[in-house]
């Protein structure tokens, strides 16, 4: 894990640390995700930088511990939704993709269904398969 006292917990940096963790869950990052995290950050390639080598030393489990105790709970709707977006920007939600959501929804102490008018519009957002 990495040092506390030696790294400022940025909303920013969670922001781009949850989309990196997201979209690698599979294993992959698929060509829309990483366009997704580029548009997020906003072409921002320092703040990549520092989020890929934050999760590259980071475990999941301690970011969600880190991210619940450092957000506020505004932060983590924006988060829980861009996250949900980039689940969902490849058209295909993976097991794995979804057990993760569910992992930070739980973590950040938010109901499902708080989110989820949101979480459907994004769903819809992302179904491109309505033009075939």
């Amino acid at each position: 894990m990495v040092d506390d006292s030696s790294v400022k917990f940025e909303p920013m940096l969670m922001m781009a640390s949850s989309l990196i963790y997201m979209s690698s869950v599979d294993g992959t990052i698929a060509q829309q995700e990483w366009g997704q995290l580029k548009t997020v950050v906003g072409g921002n390639d320092q703040l990549l930088e520092k989020a890929l080598d934050f999760v590259r030393e980071t475990s999941v489990e301690d970011f969600l511990e880190i991210a619940s105790n450092s957000l506020s709970k505004d932060q983590k709707v924006c988060i829980l939704l861009n996250v949900y977006d980039s689940l969902h920007s490849d058209e295909v939600a993976e097991p794995e993709e979804l057990e993760l959501f569910d992992r930070f929804l739980s973590k950040f102490s938010i109901p499902k269904e708080e989110l989820q008018q949101s979480l459907d519009a994004i769903f819809v957002k992302n179904n491109l398969s309505v033009f075939e």
